[in-house]
Formats: structure tokens, sequence, C-alpha cells
């Protein structure tokens, strides 16, 4: 009796000692992996009520793998143990063939804690692009594939960014010598285009000609000097200017235009107006660019 007894004694104490050892299991929950792709490897462990454990977290060092995700169940306990698990999503970049991972769980102690680890589990990595034998020839395509060009909105618009802020700043620092450029080139070519048609129609003109003649120079005079020398008579011309030159000239216009009288030395007064409408226009550039300043 005395025997039995003490093998019962024996069969509980190791039975004790076998759950009070920790022993956590792990392992992949698929054979085989592509590089990069996540893979989750399942934790679980029992422990005495009395223990108290704790599962890695993303802190831990999971090489070859880096930590995803970690997925945790409720605890789950009976009269005497209590169950964990969880399972965690990693990745791998590493190229090796088979590659290998344990666990531990801490088992905590006051203020320390021992490490129980699983058993080494292994997974294999799947060659996704296979190894091209160097027997193989490679086959030459000279031919050229068109593709078309994609436009580039983006180096359009800070173009045209530049484009408008040059414009802006050249209008700031420059507008009023760019404008007063620009008006003398317009006097100047409506004073050129005058002359090359008026010139040749004065040289000899027809006394039924010379009050349009006269007419086309005073609106000349006008457009060039913003004066109003088309509404003027001869008499206000010479007020306005005090030439004496210019008002003989003017008056032998009137009497071919009113009078009966032949008068054959026009051509003369005509040349003098010329050279006259010369003279306006060489003031009023001179007047724009007193102005300027």
């Amino acid at each position: 009796m005395r025997i039995k007894i003490f093998w019962v004694l024996i069969f509980i104490a190791g039975h004790w000692a076998e759950a009070q050892e920790i022993r956590p299991k792990g392992q992949f929950l698929q054979d085989s992996m592509a590089l990069g792709e996540k893979v989750q490897f399942s934790l679980s462990v029992s422990y005495p009520l009395d223990q108290q454990l704790l599962f890695p977290d993303s802190t831990y060092n999971f090489y070859p793998f880096e930590f995803r995700s970690k997925t945790y169940f409720p605890t789950r306990t009976d009269s005497l143990m209590s169950y964990d698990s969880a399972v965690f999503t990693l990745a791998s970049y590493e190229i090796e063939e088979l590659q290998t991972l344990r666990l531990p769980v801490f088992v905590i102690q006051g203020k320390d804690s021992l490490r129980r680890f699983t058993s080494v589990d292994s997974i294999f990595l799947q060659e996704m692009i296979p190894i091209v034998s160097d027997t193989l020839s490679l086959k030459t395509d000279t031919n050229l594939a068109v593709t078309d060009k994609e436009f580039n909105y983006p180096l359009l618009i800070a173009i045209v960014i530049v484009i408008l802020i040059l414009i802006v700043l050249i209008i700031v620092f420059f507008g009023k010598k760019i404008r007063l450029k620009w008006k003398i080139w317009q006097l100047e070519r409506k004073h050129r285009k005058f002359l090359e048609q008026f010139k040749p129609q004065a040289e000899h003109p027809q006394v039924d000609e010379v009050e349009k003649l006269l007419f086309r120079w005073k609106n000349h005079l006008e457009k060039i000097s913003l004066k109003p020398y088309a509404k003027l008579t001869t008499k206000e011309i010479h007020s306005l200017h005090q030439d004496e030159d210019l008002y003989q000239n003017l008056k032998q216009m009137d009497r071919s235009i009113y009078s009966s009288a032949k008068n054959d030395n026009l051509s003369a007064a005509f040349e003098f107006l010329i050279g006259y409408a010369d003279y306006i226009f060489n003031e009023r550039i001179k007047e724009l660019q007193a102005h300027a300043k």
C-alpha cells in the first residue's frame, strides 16, 4: 500500500513539474513566401495561473523578418493553467532560400524576466524570376517602337509664369522708356509714310490739287503735334508760330486756291512746307523725350 502511495506522489510531482515548465510553441502558417510578401507566425503558450508572461512587441528584433503587425487573442484559463496566443504578421527582404525564426515569451520574475523560446521553424523563399542559363542566346530586335511623348504641362506652366514675371518686371522698370520708344516709332512711321506720298505730288502740283495737298499737310501736322492745324486758317497758324516765311508760303497757297491767277512757283512753297513738317516732327520728338526724363 505504501509503495502505491509513493508512486502516486511521484506521478503527481512529475505532472506538476511538467505543468510548471513553460514551453511556447511557434510556427509559420504557410510553407513558402515571396520576397516582401506578408507571412504569419503563430505563437502560443500554456503557463501556470500564478505566472505572468509577455509576448514580443514591435520593438523586438525579428531578423531576418520585419515586423508588420500583431493580432493578440484573449487569455483562456482553467483551474490550473492559462493559455495565450498571438499571430505575428512579418515580411522578409532577405534572399536566402531557407529562412528560419524562433520567438520568445518573457516570464516575469519580480523586476527581471526569463526568456523561453519556441522551436525553430523555417519557411522557403519562392524564386519569382528563374535564373537564365548562360548557354541561352539573346535575340536582337533592331526595329524601334515609336511611342507618344507625354507633354510636360508642369514645365510649360513654369515657363509661362517666368515669362509673365519678366514682363511685369520689364514694365515696372522700363515701361516708361518702352512707351516713349513706341510713340516715337509710331510718329516716325507716320511721318515717313506722309513724306513718301506727299513729296511726289508736291513737286509739280496741279492747280486743282493745291487745296487737297494743303489740307493733307495741315492734317499731318495735327496728327504728329496734337494741335488743331486742320481747323486753323493761315492767319491763325501765323499767330501760333510767328514765322514770317511760313506765313508768306501759306498766303501763296491761299492766292492759288482762291484766285484765278496762275502761280507757277508752288513747288518751292510746298518744298518749304515739307521742311516745316520736318521741323514740327523733330520738335514733337524733343518734347516727348523731355517729358520722359
